[in-house]
């Protein structure tokens, strides 16, 4: 599977931005573009005033958009952000830990009144991926696997969900074997992930007038005028190339206990057979602590395979029972192979000699 972030070419990304951009955003609201001026990428700290209000409202919408209720709107706003042309490089940091906070909780893509946001969120992102950093891009990749892969498994498309699944096989196929170091790596970060995304700190103590944030929860609305406020921009924590091994493949297990979910659809049920079988094959690509993952998904699929040869079973001895002897019979004689001449002739019984004399 193409990595959501990390392979897209980088002279389609503002081809594709500006066609979303007819998608999302009415005409009678779009500004005029404004690119800001590149900043070193490699700046972890910095003092910026008010002057640019773009980092402040991306500051406010990390904030938020980790809490499920408000998760909606403050993703529409960094759309905005990103279709308008109003983030630059230097705001990639910001950007990159607004994503993070959005999946504070890998769970909460696959709500069902929030699934088709995280999928519009992240693939829009992922058009503007040249700010970002290789190591970025290799974590978002696996915010990909939760927000558009995953969501990808909920649908009626017999077609869309089957090529899903040969992503999904595909990008296990690339998985290298897992390691002792990499078991470790993967005990760390979960232990960790609690404690993420860092957001930067906004230091209020030079505006007077500033709104309390109940008043304006995003603010949004007086971002122009706050021309003394500070913000402290922190170096943003990626995870190292084990972890994000490690977390790649939870990703991915992930998608399979979906795949699980979507059981029900007679439709899937070979696909999902098929892609568990496969993904036991490759086992040794996972860490030893996934492996009992592993072992339920394929007991799961037993059971079900189980199940239904005996409902099958069953339904056939239930439709015995009811029948009549006449019908019975009538199920025997159609199996029966008679010929047109049969007793007839030299082979016959010579009954019919009495009387043709």
């Amino acid at each position: 599977m193409s990595s959501l972030f990390s392979n897209l070419p980088p002279e389609s990304a503002d081809k594709h931005i500006r066609e979303a951009e007819n998608e999302f955003i009415p005409p009678n609201k779009r500004l005029k573009t404004e690119v800001a001026a590149p900043l070193d990428a490699q700046v972890k700290t910095a003092q910026l005033t008010g002057k640019d209000p773009v980092a402040t409202a991306l500051i406010k919408i990390t904030s938020h958009i980790g809490s499920s209720k408000k998760f909606t709107k403050a993703s529409e706003l960094l759309r905005q952000l990103i279709l308008e042309h109003k983030i630059g490089q230097e705001h990639s940091k910001l950007v990159f830990e607004a994503l993070k906070a959005s999946l504070r909780e890998p769970s909460s893509a696959e709500d069902p009144q929030l699934r088709r946001e995280y999928l519009k969120l992240f693939t829009l992102a992922s058009k503007a991926a040249d700010m970002f950093t290789a190591r970025e891009k290799s974590q978002l990749d696996v915010y990909g696997i939760w927000s558009v892969t995953r969501n990808q498994l909920h649908t009626d498309d017999s077609f869309t969900f089957n090529r899903t699944i040969k992503s999904i096989k595909e990008s296990i196929s690339h998985l290298p074997d897992a390691t002792e170091e990499e078991e470790e790596a993967l005990q760390t970060i979960k232990a960790r992930l609690p404690e993420e995304p860092q957001l930067p700190e906004l230091d209020s103590s030079g505006c007077n007038d500033c709104e309390p944030p109940e008043a304006d929860p995003f603010g949004l609305d007086a971002l122009i005028t706050q021309d003394k406020r500070k913000i402290k921009l922190m170096k943003p924590s990626t995870w190292s190339s084990k972890e994000i091994l490690g977390m790649k493949r939870e990703a991915l297990l992930d998608c399979f206990d979906t795949m699980k979910a979507c059981y029900g659809r007679p439709w899937a049920r070979t696909s999902v057979d098929l892609a568990i079988e496969d993904l036991n094959e490759h086992r040794e690509k996972f860490c030893s602590s996934q492996q009992a993952r592993i072992q339920d998904m394929m007991q799961f699929v037993q059971q079900q395979r189980l199940r239904r040869k005996q409902g099958v079973a069953a339904a056939s001895r239930e439709s015995q029972r009811d029948t009549t002897a006449f019908e019975n019979a009538r199920k025997e004689w159609g199996r029966a192979t008679i010929s047109a001449r049969g007793k007839v002739g030299a082979g016959g019984d010579h009954q019919s000699e009495t009387w043709l004399g």
